[in-house]
């Protein structure tokens, strides 16, 4: 998904930028005399340092990101519009130019879901609250993840049947393109997927 190409140039495009218009329009916290923002990232509080672009999550234990993670933060500080969810989910396709990409995004992200919790949607609703989740009604099960403070994803699911496999669903809220790229967003869904289900590390 993401290497060091884009994460070298994340931290390039961040530094760019000025922290305090950043942190104000992502819903972060700049810290002056620091010299860094504060931003929530799946229930975890994450230190940006606006000298060097690193970024550590304090805590104890203090949690350790992937390059992944580092790369989606940055660039969700560098381009957030500023616009509060809305309420409206999209599904993939219906982001710009989702229909590209549809079907690796499927594969990556949505069925391992169905497949890791099959039979046991409680476990699935325990993972997504260690990611500061919260239940909705949707699906047979499902839970919205304030993944940054203004870019939440939602994911269901539905139980299968004598005629239906079980079955999932990432879905993005209708300003997610005002914050990330399309192709950030992939990266995005599969990574918060693979938190969910154990295949990286919460």
């Amino acid at each position: 998904m993401c290497n060091v190409n884009s994460y070298t140039e994340a931290i390039k495009i961040f530094l760019t930028k000025d922290p305090l218009e950043m942190s104000g329009t992502a819903g972060g916290d700049f810290v002056a005399g620091e010299n860094a923002i504060l931003i929530n990232y799946c229930n975890i509080t994450c230190r940006v340092d606006c000298v060097n672009g690193f970024i550590t999550c304090p805590g104890e234990p203090e949690r350790v990101l992937g390059k992944n993670d580092k790369t989606l933060i940055l660039q969700y500080l560098t381009f957030s519009s500023g616009a509060a969810p809305r309420g409206n989910w999209l599904s993939f396709i219906q982001l710009p130019s989702g229909i590209n990409h549809h079907k690796p995004f499927t594969i990556e992200g949505i069925e391992p879901l169905a497949k890791e919790f099959s039979d046991d949607h409680d476990r699935f609703i325990t993972r997504a609250r260690e990611l500061g989740g919260s239940e909705i009604e949707m699906g047979d099960r499902g839970a919205i993840i304030p993944v940054f403070p203004k870019l939440p994803l939602a994911f269901c699911l539905w139980a299968g049947d004598d005629e239906f496999p079980p079955n999932a669903n990432i879905l993005f809220d209708a300003t997610a393109p005002l914050h990330l790229s399309t192709a950030s967003l992939y990266v995005l869904g599969i990574e918060i997927s693979r938190k969910l289900t154990g295949a990286a590390p919460r």
